[in-house]
């Protein structure tokens, strides 16, 4: 492989601000420059935990857009090396659940695996410090499959009051990936992603839902451009960080079938990344986003969901519009 060699510039907040589009969702806003595609930022909300405890299957199919047009540095401010730059994403992501007969730890074992397909726009003005290129078109991302638990839910007072599930995924680099270019839909390591998700319900009108991530990257051995991060030799291996996050949402039920309320997700890189084993201080993320959303069961196996996210407090990272819509259908 052919390694770029770059200059004595700041490249750490350049190339931070730029591979944002590394991590373009799968399935959901990416919080770091560095994350890998297909983690869960703010695609799933209201009722989380709920989920079949019958054997069979279950469909997920989510679409999103987005519109990043800002990027932030360590501390939070816009990063003047840019110039009307802008990421956009389309993203279908189909997703498949198939809950099996067997019980473990009195939960039902069950698997899931979804293939994101991406659509990436990347650009800049010619005043930029560095050319926004991009593995752009349409491509598939990275595979996410792993086994899960789902528990019934607790019954008090002849109505459910609490439910949870744990699942365990893991990422796999199989995803479109130009080492030469800065946007890319897959990002080109393996990622370990466990979660507890539960659902509390505080009355029959209401509903508290939290999912909470650990993850956990392998090293990337082809960084390409994507990593220099201001080295002047050749780049071997690069590692992001491990992070923590949690999406939340809670809702209230405006009609028998429709439910309204908030939605937000709050991520933070915990461990610095590592380049050719060498730790990169200033290279954790920190993104909060809020918005509005609803969930429109339209009969027992069918539910839609519509939510909107908007940044809040963001670095290391880049921001803009976000949107899912979500149709769950159980067989």
């Amino acid at each position: 492989m052919k390694v770029k060699h770059f200059p004595k510039v700041p490249l750490r907040t350049l190339t931070r601000a730029l591979t944002a589009a590394c991590a373009i969702v799968p399935i959901a806003a990416h919080a770091s420059t560095y994350q890998p595609a297909g983690i869960d930022l703010g695609a799933t909300t209201f009722n989380d935990a709920f989920g079949s405890t019958e054997p069979g299957f279950t469909s997920i199919q989510l679409l999103q857009y987005e519109n990043n047009t800002k990027f932030y540095t360590n501390t939070g401010d816009s990063n003047h090396l840019f110039s009307d730059a802008h990421v956009d994403a389309f993203v279908y992501l189909p997703q498949l659940a198939y809950t099996t007969p067997f019980h473990l730890f009195g939960g039902s074992l069950g698997f899931t695996a979804l293939l994101p397909v991406v659509n990436l726009n990347a650009g800049d003005s010619a005043s930029s410090f560095v050319p926004l290129t991009g593995n752009e078109g349409t491509n598939l991302g990275d595979i996410t499959f792993g086994p899960y638990l789902q528990f019934a839910p607790i019954i008090s007072g002849g109505r459910p009051v609490f439910v949870q599930r744990f699942e365990f995924d893991v990422i796999a680099p199989t995803g479109a990936y130009d080492p030469n270019k800065l946007v890319n839909p897959s990002s080109g390591f393996w990622s370990l992603n466990p979660y507890w998700s539960m659902t509390f319900l505080p009355t029959r009108q209401t509903e508290v839902s939290v999912r909470l991530h650990y993850l956990y990257n392998m090293s990337n051995t082809n960084p390409g451009a994507n990593n220099a991060d201001g080295f002047e030799g050749p780049v071997s291996e690069f590692k992001a960080g491990q992070a923590v996050w949690a999406n939340f949402a809670a809702s209230y039920k405006v009609l028998p079938n429709l439910d309204v309320g908030i939605n937000g997700f709050y991520f933070r890189q915990i461990t610095d990344d590592t380049v050719n084993g060498i730790t990169q201080p200033d290279s954790r993320t920190t993104n909060l986003s809020l918005g509005p959303g609803a969930m429109w069961a339209i009969d027992r196996n069918n539910m839609v969901f519509a939510n909107i996210y908007m940044p809040v407090v963001e670095r290391n990272t880049y921001s803009g519009f976000h949107m899912n819509l979500r149709w769950i259908h159980q067989f």
